[in-house]
Formats: structure tokens, C-alpha cells, sequence
């Protein structure tokens, strides 16, 4: 997962995987301001809720950031009130799954999801609200 803010605005990206190896993909903007922590904690309460929608039991988020994976492992606390608020809900949500982890992995292994989180900055005003992303692996004739 990844979140980040700009003065294009906030935005999130997420890559679920099962354990067969299908991959979900999701790049959403978040439409209200917020801080690249914010974004992040964003991030990981989206991928929470997708996963729990798919019947996920046992959950684990790589992230790049180590505040982030300190503070959702224990190691770090939040710093202010805003973000303990983020982090007691995200533990909440955590209690639903059988098990939980949260991996801190460098930056250059996150590149996936970073570029969808910057899809998702993308003015998309004309077009429609729900985009598919389709990988075509052969070509349509012989």
C-alpha cells in the first residue's frame, strides 16, 4: 500500500494479493485534504476494508514507510491527536482478521503501488467514476 499527499491532492494506492496469487488493484483519490500520513493511514484502512470484503483471515501490509509500520507494530506512537485517532481505528479493524502484520519494505520495492497512488491523482473529471485496467496478452488476430 501507499499513500501520499501533493497539491495535486491526496491519494492512495493498494495491491491485494491471495494466496493463489490473483492480484486487486486500486488507485482512489482522496477527495478532502490531508498529510502524506494521513494519506497512509488512509491507505491502510481501505486495504482493511477491502480485504474483510473478500474474506481475508489473515492480513499483512508491506508499506514503505517505518513510522507507519512502527506506530501499527507498537514500536512508535502517534504524535498527535489526529493520528492516534487514525491508529486506534486502524487497530480496531485489525482485530477482525485471524492474524495481522504490517512489513516495512524499501521504497524501490513499493514502486507498483506508488504508481497507482499517482493514477489516482489523475484529473479524471471526463471521464466515468469506475475505470477498468485491463492487460491484453495476445493479440486480437493471428
Amino acid at each position: 500500500m501507499d499513500g501520499a499527499s501533493s497539491s495535486e491532492g491526496s491519494r492512495v494506492g493498494l495491491k491485494l494479493v491471495n494466496p493463489e496469487g490473483h492480484v486487486f488493484t486500486y488507485a482512489i483519490k482522496l477527495d478532502f485534504k490531508g498529510t502524506n500520513n494521513k494519506a497512509k493511514y488512509e491507505a491502510f484502512l481501505a486495504g482493511l476494508r477491502i480485504a474483510k470484503k473478500l474474506g481475508v483471515k489473515h492480513f499483512e501490509a508491506r508499506v514503505d514507510s517505518m513510522l507507519f509500520a512502527g506506530q501499527i507494530n507498537g514500536t512508535y506512537e502517534a504524535n498527535n491527536d489526529v493520528m492516534a485517532s487514525y491508529l486506534s481505528q486502524a487497530k480496531d479493524l485489525t482485530l477482525q482478521f485471524f492474524s495481522f502484520k504490517v512489513i516495512h519494505i524499501k521504497r524501490s520495492e513499493n514502486k507498483s503501488v506508488d504508481a497507482l497512488s499517482k493514477l489516482a491523482s489523475t484529473n479524471f473529471e471526463h471521464f466515468a467514476k469506475d475505470i477498468c485496467v485491463k492487460v491484453v496478452d495476445h493479440p486480437s488476430i493471428p
